[in-house]
């Protein structure tokens, strides 16, 4: 903020009458512009950490491919390669019982696009408890180029988590912006778990791609190679 003051001693008569100027000194000048390139960076940079620590390495090259989860991993591929291209924001749903894969491949079209495009990642229920408990930024998951929402339909059912789920998926179809979701139950349960609403603009806007086999967590434990 510019401050003037009146000059305490008379001018000589051929400077202009006025008052005197007092400017900040270049050590905050300095400091207030490395601020302002922060704040710009902050608003400008792309989320390349956005997913959690632990889903930050899985890629499409350590996803273990076999005959029951082949055309899955082949449809993600495809949606990554093609994302520029996705129209009217359509996106997909991993459905498939607990262990098959499914965030696995969600997390790998993510750390594919996450240098290009701006990427954000929610576990739906901890989504839910934070809504509840403190606020949440929805501007940040309606307009991000990609959303993933992790484990949709095992959050406890009520209305009030139907009206959640409603706003965030109607707003990222109002804003064109396609979502990836992964689910453990099949399509005739959706509707049950999120309520007609939010089922049938899920169901009607993104592709169902089904991942088979057995839980590779429980086969990892059993010593045997991971799905």
């Amino acid at each position: 903020m510019q401050k003037y003051f009146r000059h305490p001693l008379p001018l000589p008569s051929h400077l202009a009458k006025g008052h005197w100027l007092l400017s900040d000194c270049q050590c905050i000048k300095s400091e207030r512009s490395h601020e302002r390139l922060k704040r710009e960076k902050l608003l400008t940079s792309t989320r390349s950490d956005a997913l959690p620590l632990g889903l930050r390495e899985h890629s499409f090259n350590n996803f273990k491919v076999s005959e029951l989860n082949r055309e899955a991993y082949e449809t993600c591929q495809a949606f990554m390669r093609n994302f520029a291209k996705v129209q009217q924001g359509e996106g997909l749903l991993l459905l498939g019982r607990s262990g098959t894969g499914k965030t696995h491949l969600a997390s790998s079209i993510a750390n594919g696009l996450k240098d290009k495009h701006t990427v954000a990642f929610a576990y739906v229920p901890i989504l839910l408890e934070k809504m509840r408990t403190s606020n949440v930024n929805l501007d940040e998951l309606l307009s991000a180029d990609l959303l993933i929402l992790d484990d949709i339909g095992s959050e406890r059912e009520t209305g009030w988590t139907m009206e959640r789920m409603l706003i965030i998926v109607d707003g990222r179809l109002t804003n064109l912006k396609p979502t990836v979701f992964t689910t453990n139950y099949d399509l005739n349960d959706l509707d049950k778990r999120l309520g007609m609403r939010v089922a049938s603009r899920i169901l009607g806007h993104n592709l169902a791609v089904v991942l088979k086999g057995l839980d590779y967590r429980l086969n990892r434990q059993r010593g045997k190679n991971p799905n």
